[in-house]
């Protein structure tokens, strides 16, 4: 990152005090039935500023998001206190917050900016995982029943009350979208473990898994693997963090483990059309091409629309003689990506292959 960039990051994260002294009203703000910092957030404080000093290069004082979080939670305090049911409970979080606080949701989960929370706070704008852990956080300050949800590479919050249960999608700007449009949005068949309510610590879990990657993208692997350990701890039935550990120890070239930690994932969750692949390219390396087929027939009928996932059962195929069935999946995978080289050269070296034969 330029100086000149990290500069103006830290201008902005100073405003976030601005017109605040160290120590002023910390605790006389909160009703006397206000829970305390809970261990969960404390420990998302935490792993947000380690994330913020080693993925972004900023000093961070936590102090600084701690007051804004409790500034937020103050403009949500009355208006939470004078609605007459739990939904305009909701509907107050979303216009103090994405309407009058001008909170944006930017898809990008490759930008560590999008979900580390003092940028998050310091540029009003997160994808779904800085825009849920936000709530999630103002909801522990007010003691108020918001729970994450996690779908496939993707998360949002849900109010979980006495008299509604009712979600909020901020790809949507905060709308409420019904569990079944998520079932359909995502492929969520019946069986995949997705969709129910989070404790906070596995949304820790998720939000770990996520930093991990942040590491993974700067070749960092060790690091990752010790924050997917983490991750795994606090939410050992995230499919994600076992893959996420898989494709770290295959960049490490520790393969037997990646192996390991594919088929956990896939033991989560079946339907992972990638850890299926990975688990395929590995087996096939290691001259197991009868499982690489297996794994990599499955994955090609989980995603059929994926060239590349094609293009690695006719690489299996290949690999162990298969011919001409190795041709015909490289003809599919070339007709769904015309322009992609790779799968082009695969399939003219199975046609030179053929005619030497």
């Amino acid at each position: 990152m330029k100086r000149a960039t990290v500069a103006a990051m830290l201008a902005v994260l100073m405003l976030l005090c601005a017109g605040v002294r160290p120590g002023e009203g910390a605790r006389a703000v909160l009703s006397p039935d206000s829970p305390e910092e809970s261990p969960w957030l404390s420990e998302l404080l935490r792993d947000s500023a380690r994330g913020s000093r080693d993925l972004l290069g900023l000093p961070v004082d936590p102090s600084l998001v701690k007051r804004e979080i409790q500034r937020l939670a103050d403009r949500l305090r009355p208006e939470v206190s004078r609605a007459s049911d739990e939904g305009q409970v909701v509907d107050a979080f979303r216009r103090v917050l994405l309407v009058e606080e001008r909170f944006v949701y930017d898809k990008s989960s490759s930008d560590p900016g999008n979900y580390l929370l003092e940028t998050v706070l310091a540029r009003k704008k997160g994808n779904c995982l800085g825009l849920s852990m936000l709530y999630l956080s103002l909801a522990d300050r007010l003691g108020l029943p918001f729970r994450g949800v996690y779908v496939p590479s993707h998360c949002f919050v849900r109010y979980e009350g006495e008299t509604i249960r009712r979600n909020v999608e901020f790809a949507e700007g905060g709308a409420s979208w019904e569990d079944e449009r998520y079932r359909r949005e995502f492929r969520i068949r019946p069986g995949r473990p997705y969709l129910r309510s989070l404790t906070h610590s596995e949304m820790v879990g998720v939000f770990l898994k996520t930093l991990g990657a942040g590491y993974s993208r700067k070749g960092r692997e060790e690091e990752a693997l010790r924050l997917y350990d983490e991750a795994r701890r606090l939410f050992p039935g995230l499919p994600d963090v076992h893959y996420n550990a898989g494709v770290s120890l295959q960049r490490l070239g520790r393969l037997d483990e990646a192996i390991v930690m594919y088929k956990r994932a896939l033991d989560l969750d079946p339907e992972m059309a990638a850890a299926r692949d990975n688990l395929g390219i590995l087996l096939a390396g290691a001259g197991r091409y009868e499982e690489a087929i297996a794994e990599a027939r499955l994955a090609v009928e989980l995603e059929p629309w994926n060239a590349a996932t094609r293009g690695n059962l006719a690489a299996a195929y290949c690999g162990c003689g298969r011919m001409d069935e190795g041709i015909r999946e490289y003809r599919a995978a070339v007709k769904i990506d015309p322009e992609n080289r790779r799968l082009q050269s695969g399939l003219e070296r199975a046609y030179n292959t053929q005619g030497s034969r």
